[in-house]
């Protein structure tokens, strides 16, 4: 089997490639050898390559080989003639394609003719050949060859283009679902925090004259023993849902990641003091005794004093709500052998937590095996947050139900610095002769409050709107405005700049509000607030603020201070 390439020379019986090269193929099928170097000789000098075989097996391997753009064959050869050849190419979807010419030099038009135009022959030319039409048949099919490949190489070009431009339209379709998706999820969050705020704002309001109104009795040296026992109730289950919706407001900070803490060097012992004493109250009405066993050396840590007093706060009343009367509530605290951080172990003789609860017990609104107890679950959950928050971490235990809890913090510790030690301000100041201009639209929190502020020596007008209290300012020498942020016809924000402009002063300002996220606190603080008093708020802590504005020593805070 031999296919021998004219223009390179090729002796018979050496392999050629029809692909070789990007030139055009043709293939010359005839058994005379004399006949190929004519059929060479003819179209010696074209623009394509020649591809020479004598039999039938030979052309076939030539066709296997690579393309080509046309075949010239004779018909009478030994073997597999011609037509049969021919046959075979064209039920070969690879090369059915291939237009193919047949020499003959004998035509017999009833024959041979009508079986190579029924097989899918293209022309059909008997010898002698004539040169110029066999070139210009051969040139046409090269051409469409040519042309063919081309179009077959722009289509791959184009699908390669349209596979890029796909990925790239599906790449951005994604990433246009997800910036659309992060957007919704974004708008939902901030629809989710205006929701808080609001249903905060909402829950504090009613709950400010009520504080206020306790407090006002509980002043009063005639108030009977029995009275004071209510008013000790009420207000304790005042703060208890005040407590509930800081624990709220608390969650949406720590899940948008807005809750900051104030660091500072501190003793954690005299923060876990502060919370059993807060506690104490709690405890001793279920006559649940607390066992203080604080045998750490090593206690200076650096945290914000306030919320490490929370998480304390919070174990210590988880342990009290779920520990039956006469219970022991134990308080702990070791260190490491290198003292590089602290242990505080709160344990209780409680109801005791499931297995199976333990490593939920620190997800919100979960509450584990605690049947009747109030509460919205979400304690642990910010104690959790805040201990991360301070490079620390929390383990809850339990032997199971029954068996009490405990519950363990690990703070890292710090160097001791020394510092001169205080006791907390918690006496109120006197405030006689100080005016004030209060301004809130709840009338029962008005009305309260005036009555309070007028005891302690202060002079008070109230207005209930943005347009009263410009009005009243008109007529009125006031020393500190005290206003509610959200009113009727405005914000307080308004009414601070509204009356700075008309009086062409500084003005000193005490916002107080139902509003308490981080946010509201920083607009009341560019406002020109100097202080931010989250509602309810304790008459006490309203009074160190009026008497630091009286002072000159304010600062914005919220009523946390």
């Amino acid at each position: 089997m031999t296919d021998i390439d004219s223009k390179t020379g090729s002796d018979p019986g050496a392999s050629a490639d029809p692909s070789a090269g990007d030139r055009p193929v043709v293939l010359i099928v005839d058994d005379d050898p004399r006949n190929l170097l004519a059929m060479e000789s003819l179209l010696d000098g074209a623009d394509y390559s020649l591809i020479k075989a004598q039999t039938s097996d030979e052309a076939l391997l030539a066709l296997m080989r690579g393309e080509v753009a046309a075949i010239i064959l004779d018909v009478q050869m030994p073997g597999i003639n011609g037509i049969d050849l021919a046959r075979l190419i064209k039920q070969r979807k690879r090369t059915r394609h291939i237009p193919i010419v047949f020499l003959t030099a004998h035509y017999r038009e009833d024959e041979h003719a009508m079986m190579a135009y029924d097989i899918g022959a293209v022309d059909y030319l008997t010898k002698p050949i004539n040169p110029a039409v066999l070139r210009s048949k051969v040139g046409v099919f090269v051409d469409l060859f040519q042309k063919t490949r081309a179009l077959a190489a722009a289509n791959a070009r184009l699908e390669a283009q349209n596979i890029v431009l796909q990925r790239e339209a599906e790449e951005r379709g994604r990433r246009i679902q997800a910036e659309a998706a992060q957007a919704e999820a974004e708008a939902a969050n901030a629809a989710k925090d205006r929701f808080l705020a609001m249903l905060s704002h909402e829950l504090r309001t009613p709950l400010t004259p009520i504080v206020y109104a306790v407090d006002m009795l509980e002043r009063d040296e005639d108030c009977p023993a029995h009275i004071r026992e209510a008013l000790a109730t009420i207000q304790r289950n005042v703060w208890l849902e005040a407590r509930l919706i800081d624990d709220l407001l608390d969650l949406a900070r720590i899940r948008s990641g807005k809750l900051v803490l104030q660091l500072e060097p501190a003793d954690a012992h005299e923060v876990i003091r502060e919370a059993i004493k807060i506690g104490a109250d709690d405890a001793a009405r279920r006559r649940i005794r607390v066992v203080e066993d604080l045998s750490g050396t090593a206690t200076r840590v650096k945290a914000d004093p306030a919320r490490l007093q929370q998480v304390f706060w919070n174990l210590l009343a988880n342990a009290t709500k779920f520990t039956p009367e006469d219970g022991i509530i134990t308080v702990r605290t070791s260190n490491a052998e290198n003292e590089s951080s602290l242990l505080v172990e709160i344990r209780d003789t409680g109801i005791g937590i499931g297995a199976e609860k333990l490593e939920r017990i620190f997800d919100a609104f979960e509450q584990a095996e605690r049947t009747g107890s109030p509460g919205l679950g979400l304690g642990l959950a910010i104690c959790k947050a805040l201990v991360d928050l301070h490079g620390g971490s929390i383990e809850a235990r339990s032997d199971g139900l029954g068996y009490g809890a405990a519950f363990l913090v690990k703070l890292p510790t710090t160097l001791p610095v020394p510092t001169a030690k205080r006791s907390p301000d918690t006496t109120a100041p006197p405030l006689a002769m100080l005016r004030v201009l209060l301004v809130d639209d709840h009338q029962d929190t008005a009305d309260v409050l005036s009555r309070l502020l007028s005891r302690q020596g202060c002079e008070v007008r109230t207005a209930g709107s943005v347009a009263q209290a410009v009005e009243v300012a008109a007529n009125y020498e006031f020393d500190v405005l005290v206003s509610d942020i959200g009113l009727p016809d405005g914000r307080g924000t308004e009414l601070l700049d509204q009356l700075q402009n008309r009086l062409g002063r500084p003005i000193r300002a005490i916002a107080m509000s139902g509003f308490g996220m981080e946010d509201d606190i920083e607009r009341s603080r560019h406002a020109g607030f100097a202080e931010h008093l989250t509602k309810p708020v304790e008459f006490n802590a309203l009074q160190r603020a009026l008497a630091r504005l009286a002072d000159g020593n304010a600062i914005v805070r919220t009523s946390a201070e």
